[in-house]
């Protein structure tokens, strides 16, 4: 990571003490997480969950090292990790903030050497996503930041694009999708161009910096979209859950369902919601 850049943060000024706290230690909890991931890069030892996903002792790691230090500072906090301790009901969300983390996002990624991964920690404020921080190993910078206080990458104010990036709608999905959304996808993605990075987060990095119109997920999981929320949302773009909204998230399990979402431009917004077949309540 260019160490020049590691103290680099949107102006916080505006928001309460309590925020900003957390917001500076989740920065440097980040950080003091990056040496590590990089090390470990494709080489990992991995198994496989029950679920049929894949964990690295990089993803079991970093969930207890990270949220070991913030808990230091935060202990009445609530702490959610993908890799936190199976219960047989959900655990309630009770406190003010809760920290939603996905240790390694693109875990798959991760573990055989393909760039697209990164750690994405988002904080959360009764229940909704107020700031996220994700480092993106191919970048090898954060993108951080939050609808209050807007978002940067390094030291750059980033934009969500109004406009389309390409001469076709472009954006990232992954695969497999329900059928009776593909049957609904199918035409227009004869047309759309379409990205499948293997890691949510980074999909909604490219989204938050103008590089994506947007991101349409149906697999993705709290801890998938909890930071880049907040930081589209920073950047300009749009955030909907595709169906049932999670947020404010009132209760955490690993073990939980997918939430499907669409984040992006405008534009996008539009032409996702025509092809499926659903209002655009956000409008």
């Amino acid at each position: 990571m260019d160490r020049s850049l590691i103290n680099q943060t949107p102006d916080l000024s505006s928001l309460e003490d309590s925020l900003q706290e957390r917001i500076l230690a989740g920065h440097v909890a980040i950080l003091e997480q990056v040496d590590y991931f990089r090390a470990n890069f494709g080489l990992a030892q991995s198994r496989w969950k029950k679920d049929g996903t894949r964990v690295t002792e990089v993803d079991e790691k970093i969930s207890r090292d990270l949220f070991d230090n913030l808990a230091k500072y935060f202990p009445e906090d609530d702490f959610c990790s993908e890799e936190s301790a199976e219960t047989t009901i959900p655990i309630p969300i009770e406190a003010d903030f809760t920290w939603v983390l996905d240790p390694v996002d693109g875990t798959n990624n991760y573990a055989v050497g393909v760039p697209e991964c990164c750690i994405s920690l988002g904080l959360l404020h009764k229940g909704i996503p107020v700031y996220g921080f994700i480092y993106d190993y191919g970048r090898d910078n954060i993108l951080q930041g939050g609808p209050m206080v807007g978002s940067i990458e390094g030291n750059h104010i980033v934009q969500a694009s109004p406009q389309l990036v390409n001469e076709k709608l472009t954006f990232c999905m992954h695969f497999p999708i329900p059928t009776s959304d593909l049957d609904a996808l199918r035409e227009v993605l004869q047309e759309w161009r379409i990205r499948c990075p293997g890691s949510a987060a980074v999909g909604m990095a490219n989204v938050a910096t103008g590089r994506l119109d947007g991101c349409l997920e149906f697999r993705a999981k709290p801890w998938d979209c909890a930071a880049g929320y907040a930081i589209c949302q920073g950047s300009g773009a749009r955030f909907e859950f595709v169906r049932n909204p999670v947020f404010p998230l009132r209760e955490f399990s690993p073990s939980m369902g997918p939430c499907p979402f669409r984040v992006g431009s405008e534009i996008f917004h539009q032409q996702v919601c025509q092809a499926l077949q659903i209002t655009d309540r956000g409008t």
